[in-house]
C-alpha cells in the first residue's frame, strides 16, 4: 500500500529545488536593486552630497568670469530649490496680498535675489570641504528630511554647521530651507518680508522695492570684488601703489 508521503515524494523533491532556485534568484534580484529601495534618509544624504559636490565644482573651476559663475549657480539653484514654495512661505500671512502681476514679479525677484545674494556669499568659500553627518525624517510620511552637514576649511577656520530641509517631490528632493550657523534662511527672510509689509501699511509694493534694493546691493558688492580687491580695508595702511595712484589724481 502506498502511503501519502510516498505518493507525493517524487514530485516534492523537484518542487523543493524549484522553490530554492526561485528564492536564490529573488535574493539576487533584490540585492541588485537595493540602491533603488534606499530609505528616505539615505536618498536625502546622497542628494545633499551631490548638491554640495556640484557647488564646490562651480567654486573651484578656474578661468570663470563672474557672469559664468552666476549662470552656473542660477542653473543649480533653480533646479534644486523649490522657489515658488519658498516665496509663498516667506510672505507668511500676506501670501494672498499681492495682485497676479505683483506675485509674478515677486517670484522673479525672489529667484534673482537668491542667485545674486547667495552666489555672492558662496564665492567667498574657495578652500572648503563638505561633510554630511546624517539625516532625520521630519514627520512620519518620509516626505520631509533634515540633513545635518558641516563645511570645513583648509585654513583652519572654525567649521560651519549647515542643515538642509528637504521636501520629497515626484522627481526626487528639492531644498525648502537651509540653516547656517543656527539660522534658517527662509525663516529669516520671512521675518524681514513681513516686517517690511507691516511697516508700510500692509502694502506689497515696498517689499518689491526692498528686493530690488537687495539685488542691487549684491550686484554692487560683486563689482567691488572685481575692481576693489586691492583697496585697503578700514584700519589698513594703503600700499605704495595706491599712494602713487592717489597722488597722481
Amino acid at each position: 500500500m502506498t502511503t501519502f508521503s510516498q505518493a507525493v515524494a517524487p514530485s516534492a523533491r523537484p518542487l523543493t529545488k524549484l522553490f530554492t532556485g526561485a528564492a536564490l534568484t529573488a535574493g539576487l534580484l533584490f540585492a541588485s536593486l537595493a540602491p533603488a529601495f534606499a530609505s528616505p534618509k539615505e536618498e536625502a544624504i546622497n542628494y545633499v552630497q551631490q548638491l554640495a559636490d556640484e557647488t564646490i565644482s562651480i567654486l573651484s573651476k578656474d578661468g570663470q568670469t563672474p557672469s559664468e559663475r552666476e549662470a552656473a549657480f542660477r542653473e543649480l539653484f533653480t533646479k534644486n530649490l523649490d522657489i515658488p514654495r519658498v516665496a509663498g512661505f516667506a510672505l507668511g500671512q500676506y501670501a494672498r496680498l499681492p495682485s497676479p502681476e505683483e506675485k509674478k514679479e515677486y517670484i522673479q525677484l525672489i529667484e534673482e535675489f537668491i542667485v545674486k545674494v547667495y552666489a555672492n556669499r558662496l564665492s567667498a568659500y574657495t578652500d572648503q570641504t563638505f561633510h554630511v553627518n546624517g539625516a532625520v525624517e521630519k514627520g512620519s510620511k518620509g516626505k520631509e528630511v533634515i540633513v545635518d552637514s558641516k563645511i570645513e576649511f583648509a585654513s583652519g577656520r572654525e567649521p560651519v554647521p549647515v542643515d538642509w530641509w528637504l521636501l520629497r517631490q515626484d522627481e526626487g528632493f528639492k531644498v525648502f530651507d537651509v540653516k547656517v550657523l543656527g539660522i534658517w534662511m527662509a525663516q529669516e527672510q520671512r521675518d524681514t518680508f513681513i516686517s517690511v509689509i507691516r511697516n508700510n501699511g500692509g502694502k506689497f509694493e515696498p517689499l518689491l522695492k526692498h528686493l530690488r534694493a537687495q539685488i542691487g546691493q549684491a550686484e554692487k558688492e560683486i563689482q567691488q570684488k572685481l575692481t576693489g580687491e586691492a583697496q585697503p580695508q578700514p584700519g589698513e595702511t594703503p600700499s605704495e601703489e595706491q599712494d602713487a595712484a592717489t597722488a597722481s589724481e
